[in-house]
C-alpha cells in the first residue's frame, strides 16, 4: 500500500513543478529557516570554495551577513547576532534563540528557553519549564495564547506517543540544540499544523563548521528544596573529509542528565458560607474555608539525546544528508496529599475564635473545628522515548532548477506506571462529620504574609498509626505507540529577475499509525476483604494501618513550606520496599496489592485500547515576488497548501446487553490553506511586514479515539426522549485559523534591533464536552463526546529591544540589553456555561497571560560573560472548570530570576555558574477571584556550575 501512495507522492510533486519548488521548512525539508528571498541560496564553505554544500539551514542563514570562516557560533553577543539576521532575512515573521556556543542553550532547560521569546509562555511544573504529569497531551508553552503549536526537529513535523500533537520538548536535552525558532505566521511551505505557531528545534550539522571540532561539557547541579544534586555531560565531534567520492561530513552529539526536584504545596479548600451567627463581627457575607490541605510532590528525572549526521557531497549539484536523533526520558514522581474530607455546604468555624476576613468576606485567618484527614499518595514512572530516522537530498537539477527529497521515519513509545495508596482517619464506610467522625481536628490558618500557615490543635493525633485505617488502592498502566513515515519531495526554479523572482512547489504524504492502551484499576478494602465495586454498607469496617504498619511512613518532607505548617507532622502512606521516587512502581504496587489479597489490572482488556490510522496528502505551490515603488523595495510570497486527512479509529461498542463488538470510524476532510507574506524596506536598516495565513491544528489522538457505550435503551432522557451513550469522538473537525500580522523592524546595528508588531488571530472550532444525537441499532441515542462548538479571537501586540552599549568607553562597552513585551487579549466561548451555571459565556484562553515581559541584563567583555533575566506574567486563566467549584480557577502573576555567569580561562576552556528562581517565588492560584485563594506552591532554587572545553 505505501508503493502506490509513494507512486502517487511522486506523481503530485511532478505535477507541482508547474506550480513551483521548494526551501525553507518546505513539506519535510532540513532546512529550518528561509533566507532573504525565502529561498536556499547556495553557500560555499570549507576547503573547497567552488563546492556548494546546498540549500542554507537555518543557521547558515544568520551567517549570510558574516565572514565565511566565522560559522562556529560562540558569546552571547554572536549568538544574538546570528538570531537577528534570522529575523531581519527570513521571509516570514520568525523568532529565534541561539546556542552561545556548542551544547550551550541560553537556559538550561529547552522549554525554558522558549520563554524569553516574545508571545511565548511556558507552564512550570516540578522545578522547570514543564507540563503537568496528568496532563502530558497538553503542551508546556502557548504561542500568542495558542497551545495548538505544530512541532518541528530540523524542519520536520514530530510529535510524542502521549497521545497529543505536541513533541515532549522537556524530554529534548537543551545541549543537542543549535537554536530554536518559532514561526508565528506560516506560510504555504511550512507543514501545517498549528494554529498558535510552529516551533522548530534545530541541532547541528557536520557541514556548519569548517572543519574538526570537538566539544564536551560537564555540569552539576543543586536543588535546594530537595536538597539533592543532578548532573549533565555532554559531547560533541564533527569533523569534514575530502575523498575520492566527494566530501563527506561527520557529526555525533550524545548527553546524558539528571535531576531532582521538591514541590510544597498549601490549598485552602473552596470557601462557603459560615453558620449564622458562629462569629462575632463577621461580614454579612462571611466565608470561611472548608479545609486546609497539604501538597509534597518530589521526585527526579532523567534525559538521553543523541544527534548524529552524516552529510555527502557527492557532486558538485549533490548533497546528500542522513541524520538520526533519539531522545529518551525519565520521569519518576512521587505526590502526596494530606487533605480533609468536610461534606456539607457550610464551613465549620471553631466556636469564639478569632477571624480575619478580607473585603470581599473571605476569611484570612481563624480557626476550624470537625476537620477531618485522609492523605493519599500517588507514584508515578514515566519512561518514553522518541527515534527520528531521516534521509535528505538536495540537488541543482538545472542552473534555475533545485530540487530537495526527503524521506522521515519517526518512531515513539510513551509508557508510565501508577499506583495510588490512601490511609483515613475515619474507622468504618458511611462516616462523617454529620454523623460522627472518630479522629476530628481543630486547626489554626493564616492566609496572610509572606507564606500562608495552617496547623492542627493535637499534633499527636495526626503521627499516631493506630488511628489509622487503609481504605483503598489503585493501579493504572499505559502502553503507548506511534510511528510515522513521511516523504517530501519539493521544487524551486529561479525565474531570474522580473516581478516574479520564484516559483516553489512540492507534497508530501504522511502515514501516523498510534496505538493507545490505558488502564485504570481501583479497589476498596473492608475488613471484609478487598472489594473492586466499593459497594460495602454504611457501618462496614476498614483495614487498621496497624496490620500492617509499614505502610506508613513519617511526612511531609524536611523544613516543609519553609517550616511554618503541619509543624507537629503527619502520616503519608508507604509502599512494601519503601522507596517509590526511584523505586520500580508496578513491582512496589503488585505487593501493596498482595498484601490485602487484592489483583492489580496487568492486561489490557478492549476499553482499554484504540488505535488509529491518519494518512495526510499534501499539495503545496508558492512565488516569490519583488518589485519598487518609488525608492521602497517590495518582496514578499503567495502561495496555497492543500491537504486532504484521511483518518480512522478502530475501538470497541460496548452494548447494555453485556455484548461487545469491533468499531472503526473513518473521517475524511480537506482543507485550503492560502498564506501571503509582503515586506516593504523603506530604507537599509527599517522594514515593515504584512503576513496572513489560514491554519490548522488537528485534534489530539486521545481526543479522536473511539469506544463506545450504549447505556440501558428503556431508560431515557425524560426532556429528549432517548437513551443517553458515551463516547470518544473520531468524526471532530480540525480547529482552524484566520492569522493577520503587521510588523515593524529596525536594524540599526548588527546586534541592535527595536521591532515591533500587532496580530490578530480568529480561530473556530475550539472543543469542549457536549452531546450529540447519534443512531445505533436502530435507535436514536444522546452521546456524551467532545465537540468542535467554541469559536474565539485572540488579538494583541509584541514589542522587542536589544542592543549592546558598543558606545560607552572601555570596560562599560561590554554592557547590553534585551527586552520585550506582549500583550494579548483572548476572548473564547466557554464550554460549561450552560444555564444556571453562574458562569460567563465568555472567557480568556486557558493559561494565557494578557501581560509578559522579559528584561535580560547582558554582560561581554574580554573572557567574561553574564547575564542577569527577569521573566514577568501577569495572571492568567488556569482552569475553565477547577477546584471542584463551578467557577473558573486563576493563576496570580508569576515572575522569574534567574543569572548566569561564564568565564573563558582560555580559547577553549570556559566555566560558568548559574542560578534558577533566585527570589524563591511562590506560585499561587485563586478561584474566581484573587480573594478566594486556592493554591499556594514553592519549588527548588537550581544552582549549576559546569566546564565546556571546545578545540
Amino acid at each position: 500500500m505505501r508503493k502506490l501512495e509513494a507512486r502517487w507522492l511522486i506523481g503530485a510533486s511532478m505535477a507541482a513543478i508547474a506550480i513551483g519548488g521548494s526551501s525553507g521548512v518546505a513539506g519535510a525539508q532540513t532546512n529550518a529557516a528561509s533566507t532573504e528571498q525565502g529561498g536556499g541560496i547556495r553557500v560555499e564553505q570549507g576547503s573547497n570554495p567552488d563546492r556548494p554544500t546546498g540549500a542554507l539551514n537555518a543557521s547558515q542563514v544568520a551567517q549570510q551577513d558574516q565572514n565565511e570562516q566565522d560559522i562556529v557560533v560562540t558569546g552571547v553577543r554572536e549568538s544574538l547576532r546570528s538570531a537577528q539576521a534570522l529575523k531581519r532575512n527570513a521571509s516570514q515573521i520568525l523568532d529565534s534563540v541561539q546556542a552561545t556556543d556548542i551544547g550551550k542553550l541560553p537556559d538550561a532547560n529547552t522549554t525554558e528557553a522558549l520563554q524569553r521569546i516574545t508571545g511565548v509562555q511556558i507552564q512550570r511544573r516540578y522545578g522547570e519549564g514543564a507540563t503537568d504529569f496528568d496532563h502530558r497531551t497538553s503542551p508546556a508553552i502557548t504561542v500568542r495564547g495558542l497551545t495548538q503549536v505544530q512541532n518541528f526537529l530540523d524542519g520536520r513535523a514530530v510529535y510524542s506517543a502521549s497521545g497529543g500533537r505536541a513533541f515532549d520538548l522537556e524530554g529534548i536535552p537543551p545541549e543537542l540544540l543549535a537554536g530554536i525558532d518559532v514561526y508565528k505566521n506560516a506560510p504555504a511551505n511550512i507543514i501545517e499544523g498549528g494554529v498558535g505557531a510552529a516551533v522548530n528545534l534545530r541541532t547541528r550539522l557536520p557541514f556548519d563548521q569548517p572543519g574538526q571540532t570537538i566539544s564536551g561539557t560537564v555540569r552539576g547541579n543543586y536543588y535546594d528544596r530537595v536538597d539533592k544534586f543532578g548532573y549533565s555531560a555532554s559531547g560533541l565531534y564533527s569533523n569534514r573529509f575530502d575523498t575520492g567520492i566527494g566530501e563527506i561530513g561527520i557529526l555525533a552529539n550524545a548527553v546524558y542528565s539528571t535531576s531532582a526536584y521538591r514541590q510544597d504545596g498549601i490549598l485552602a479548600n473552596p470557601q462557603n458560607p459560615i453558620p449564622a451567627g458562629s462569629i462575632a463581627g463577621a461580614p454579612a457575607n462571611a466565608r470561611a474555608p472548608m479545609g486546609m490541605q497539604v501538597y509534597d510532590d518530589l521526585g527526579d528525572r532523567r534525559r538521553l539525546g543523541i544527534a548524529a549526521a552524516v552529510q555527502w557531497q557527492a557532486a558538485d549539484n549533490l548533497l546528500v544528508t542522513g541524520q538520526y536523533q533519539l531522545a529518551k526520558y525519565w520521569f519518576n514522581r512521587r505526590g502526596a496529599y494530606y487533605y480533609t474530607v468536610n461534606g456539607g455546604a457550610e464551613s465549620n468555624p471553631l466556636p469564639g475564635s478569632t477571624f480575619t476576613f478580607n473585603k470581599d468576606g473571605y476569611a484570612t485567618s481563624g480557626s476550624l473545628q470537625q476537620q477531618n484527614f485522609e492523605t493519599g499518595r500517588f507514584d508515578q514512572q514515566l519512561w518514553s522515548q522518541s527515534q527520528n530516522f531521516t534521509l535528505g537530498a538536495d540537488w541543482q537539477a538545472t542552473e534555475r532548477a533545485k530540487v530537495h527529497f526527503d524521506v522521515q521515519y519517526l518512531k515513539s513509545y510513551y509508557n508510565a506506571d501508577r499506583n495510588g495508596h490512601v490511609l483515613t482517619l475515619f474507622t468504618a464506610t458511611g462516616q462523617n462529620t454529620a454523623t460522627g467522625s472518630p479522629h476530628p481536628s481543630i486547626i489554626d490558618f493564616d492566609l496572610r504574609g509572606s507564606r500562608p500557615r495552617w496547623d492542627v490543635r493535637d499534633k499527636a493525633l495526626l503521627t499516631n498509626p493506630a488511628n489509622y485505617a487503609t481504605p483503598f488502592i489503585a493501579d493504572a498502566l499505559q502502553r503507548n505507540t506511534a510511528d510515522t513515515l513521511a516523504l517530501a519531495y519539493d521544487i524551486e526554479y529561479d525565474l531570474e529577475g522580473g516581478f516574479l523572482q520564484k516559483l516553489r512547489g512540492g507534497a508530501r504524504y504522511s502515514d501516523n499509525s498510534i496505538d493507545l492502551r490505558g488502564t485504570w484499576n481501583g479497589v476498596c478494602l473492608y475488613a471484609t476483604g478487598p472489594d473492586p465495586s466499593c459497594s460495602a454498607k454504611d457501618g462496614t469496617a476498614l483495614i487498621p494501618l496497624s496490620r500492617n504498619p509499614q505502610l506508613a511512613m513519617s511526612a511531609p518532607s524536611p523544613h516543609f513550606f519553609d517550616g511554618k505548617s503541619v509543624t507537629g507532622g503527619l502520616l503519608y502512606p508507604a509502599l512494601p520496599g519503601g522507596g517509590g521516587v526511584t523505586g520500580d512502581v508496578w513491582k512496589q504496587t503488585k505487593a501493596l496489592y498482595a498484601l490485602f489479597g487484592a489483583k492489580t489490572k496487568d492486561a489490557f482488556t478492549p476499553g482499554d485500547l484504540n488505535a488509529q490510522t491518519e494518512k495526510t496528502y499534501t499539495v503545496w505551490g508558492s512565488t516569490d515576488y519583488a518589485f519598487e515603488a518609488g525608492s521602497i523595495r517590495f518582496d514578499g510570497n503567495a502561495g496555497v497548501r492543500l491537504v486532504k486527512t484521511d483518518l480512522t479509529s478502530f475501538g470497541t461498542q460496548f452494548n447494555s446487553d453485556g455484548t461487545t463488538s469491533p468499531l472503526a470510524v473513518d473521517k475524511s476532510y480537506t482543507r485550503a490553506l492560502p498564506s501571503v507574506n509582503l515586506r516593504s524596506r523603506l530604507t537599509e536598516e527599517f522594514q515593515m511586514r504584512f503576513a496572513y495565513s489560514k491554519g490548522l491544528a488537528r485534534p489530539n489522538f486521545d481526543q479522536l479515539s473511539t469506544n463506545l457505550t450504549l447505556n440501558n435503551a428503556n431508560q431515557v432522557n425524560p426532556i429528549t426522549g432517548r437513551p443517553s451513550a458515551s463516547s470518544g469522538n473520531p468524526r471532530l473537525n480540525p480547529i482552524e485559523s484566520n492569522n493577520f500580522d503587521l510588523t515593524a523592524e529596525w536594524y540599526f546595528a548588527p546586534t541592535g534591533s527595536v521591532t515591533g508588531g500587532l496580530f490578530y488571530k480568529k480561530v473556530d472550532g475550539f472543543l469542549a464536552s457536549g452531546t450529540l444525537v447519534q443512531t445505533f441499532q436502530g435507535r436514536a441515542y444522546d452521546v456524551s463526546t467532545v465537540l468542535n462548538s467554541g469559536k474565539g479571537t485572540v488579538k494583541g501586540a509584541e514589542i522587542g529591544y536589544q542592543q549592546f552599549l558598543d558606545f560607552l568607553p572601555g570596560l562599560f562597552s561590554g554592557f547590553g540589553v534585551q527586552a520585550n513585551y506582549t500583550y494579548v487579549d483572548s476572548n473564547v466561548t466557554n464550554p460549561f456555561a450552560v444555564a444556571g451555571s453562574g458562569m460567563s459565556a465568555q472567557l480568556p484562553l486557558e493559561k494565557l497571560s494578557k501581560h509578559n515581559y522579559n528584561l535580560i541584563g547582558l554582560y561581554e567583555k574580554g573572557p567574561l560573560t553574564a547575564r542577569l533575566a527577569y521573566n514577568w506574567r501577569s495572571s492568567y486563566l488556569d482552569q475553565t472548570f477547577g477546584a471542584g467549584t463551578n467557577q473558573p480557577q486563576y493563576a496570580k502573576p508569576y515572575a522569574s530570576l534567574d543569572a548566569s555567569v561564564s568565564v573563558n580561562l582560555n580559547t577553549h576552556v570556559a566555566i560558568s555558574a548559574d542560578a534558577v528562581n533566585l527570589t524563591n517565588r511562590m506560585n499561587v492560584t485563586y478561584i474566581g477571584t484573587i480573594g478566594q485563594p486556592l493554591q499556594y506552591q514553592l519549588n527548588d532554587r537550581r544552582f549549576g556550575l559546569s566546564l565546556r572545553a571546545t578545540y
